[in-house]
């Protein structure tokens, strides 16, 4: 087991560490330009890809504890 001293030591290691990174990151906010990457050819037309399969839409939907019309309800958890 790990006795007071050691934890300590442990915890002032991790937050030299995450300040360094943090002082890192602050460095490269400034560097970094414009992310956004335009193609030649957008992938999410309208109109293009499979038709949807109504026997699966009918099976989720009978099995989805939560829903309204045509829309479903995700339950949200927490971190405890």
């Amino acid at each position: 087991m790990m006795d007071e001293k050691e934890r300590e030591k442990i915890r002032e290691q991790a937050k030299a560490i995450m300040d360094k990174f943090a002082k890192s990151l602050d460095s490269v906010k400034d560097k970094v330009e414009d992310s956004f990457v335009e193609r030649a050819q957008d992938r999410r037309k309208e109109g293009e890809g499979k038709e949807a399969n109504s026997e699966f839409k009918k099976i989720i939907f009978e099995n989805a504890p939560n829903k309204n019309g045509d829309y479903l309800f995700g339950e949200k958890k927490k971190w405890e």
